[in-house]
């Protein structure tokens, strides 16, 4: 009798085995896609403005010339080190101190280049937030003018210019053709 009595409750159980897979399933999937929304929207919040870019930037700039700083200390080490073990007549340490000053050559040039290349673009920050601020004042003279030329005008040849600040190529003004408002005789 206990026979059939196991037989039930273990038909039983992978029943309810079977039934709790499907949720379980499930319950995964809305798990991953949870975590894939949560992780695809901080994308947006992670813009980082003009400012904190630039002191980014400058914090790259001064741990790179720390670093550098370090390398050449190291090669100074390094030098001493040959020299110290060329007069010890142990030329396999002095071996290994060229190949440690060599491969210090490198990470110096490679530092160099990434100041080089990291002042670069904070200076393209610094432009950038110079012409943000500019572009929150009022517009120049000039910035209004520019911007009552034509769409059509790509080279600007409409727009009327202060004769004393540009070089002109035209005859003397005494030349130019009565009722024509610029040099090249285009009216506007």
């Amino acid at each position: 009798m206990q026979a059939p009595d196991v037989q039930r409750r273990q038909a039983s159980d992978k029943g309810r085995h079977a039934a709790r897979l499907p949720v379980l399933v499930v319950a995964g999937l809305m798990t991953h896609a949870c975590v894939s929304w949560a992780q695809a929207q901080p994308a947006a919040s992670q813009l980082v403005g003009p400012q904190q870019q630039a002191a980014r930037d400058h914090d790259r700039i001064a741990i790179l010339r720390e670093e550098l700083r370090k390398s050449q200390a190291q090669l100074e080490d390094l030098v001493r080190r040959k020299t110290e073990r060329l007069a010890a007549s142990d030329t396999q340490a002095a071996t290994e101190a060229e190949t440690q000053r060599v491969r210090t050559l490198g990470d110096i040039a490679a530092l160099r280049r990434e100041i080089a290349a990291a002042s670069r673009t904070s200076t393209q920050t610094a432009v950038v937030e110079a012409m943000a601020a500019q572009s929150t004042k009022a517009p120049s003279p000039a910035g209004k003018h520019a911007a009552s030329t034509p769409w059509w005008d790509v080279y600007g040849g409409s727009r009327r210019m202060d004769p004393s600040a540009s070089v002109s190529l035209a005859p003397p003004s005494g030349q130019v053709p009565a009722g024509s408002s610029s040099a090249t005789g285009v009216s506007p």
